[in-house]
């Protein structure tokens, strides 16, 4: 098979997922999360000049990052996005599928810029560094290779409308319970034995 018609089919199938993702989203919103689906998959990068590479619009580059950097500006993006992926996803998951909490990182040594930079625990230096906290929810079964993507947040204790890290785990934890119809059995590592969680 050419590589023109890998890439024509691999375009088919990402609308067919994004259609589906962005259901009754505005249209603006669906054709948005149609080309950041295919431009990173695309590019192998989340990069806005990336995407744009590959999306290959008959206008400069910088006014297709304007656009979608615009959408991205969207308050409520990762909310309709987020819903949407749980709603999907949930009738997979099992009362014995594992759903794994994951509390990790994202450093950002070099960044300057960003808005709501925070000390974060960087694990591979063993150090802490500048960045965010990420928050994800998968599901696994026992003995399969396959995971679900059920949740991801990325925050910083620095942004105005940051309250605690409970707080992002509880509402994780109660927007996934509450899609999943409270299937399925949680694994958590660092900090799961609180006992607010509890």
């Amino acid at each position: 098979m050419d590589s023109a018609r890998i890439a024509s089919k691999l375009r088919a199938q990402i609308l067919n997922f994004s259609g589906e993702l962005s259901r009754g989203f505005p249209k603006v919103v669906n054709r948005f999360i149609s080309e950041m689906i295919y431009g990173v998959q695309a590019r192998q990068s989340v990069r806005l000049t990336e995407v744009s590479r590959a999306l290959a619009e008959p206008i400069p580059i910088k006014k297709t990052v304007e656009r979608m950097s615009r959408e991205l500006r969207n308050p409520r993006l990762w909310t309709w996005v987020t819903n949407r992926l749980l709603t999907l996803a949930a009738d997979r998951v099992r009362d014995m599928t594992l759903l794994i909490l994951d509390l990790s990182d994202v450093h950002k040594k070099y960044a300057q810029k960003m808005e709501h930079l925070a000390l974060v625990w960087d694990g591979s230096e063993q150090e802490k560094n500048i960045g965010y906290w990420t928050l994800n929810v998968i599901g696994a079964e026992i003995g399969s290779a396959q995971i679900l993507p059920l949740y991801a947040r990325l925050f910083s204790q620095k942004a105005p409308d940051f309250e605690s890290e409970n707080i992002e785990l509880r509402e994780a934890i109660g927007k996934v319970s509450e899609k999943t119809k409270k299937r399925g059995i949680w694994v958590m590592d660092r900090g799961g034995d609180r006992g607010y969680l509890y």
